[in-house]
């Protein structure tokens, strides 16, 4: 029974790390004053940049770029 409980809650963390991120890139709002340059992101990942070494970059705000006027 412990094994189970374990096992269970091993896989409960190991679901939210992967989710995390994800979530996080769906829902992230930039900085007042700047917007997301979705092209950037296109292009790395045309170029072969792996999802999720793109979508840290994008929630860390690599590819934030201020409002054009």
């Amino acid at each position: 029974m412990k094994l189970f409980i374990g096992l269970i809650v091993l896989f409960g963390v190991w679901c939210y790390c992967k989710y995390r991120t994800d979530w996080t890139f769906d829902n992230r709002m930039p900085r007042d004053g700047y917007e997301t340059d979705h092209s950037a992101i296109n292009r790395d990942l045309a170029s072969g940049k792996s999802r999720i070494n793109v979508m840290k970059k994008a929630n860390k705000g690599g590819y934030d770029v201020p409002k054009k006027k």
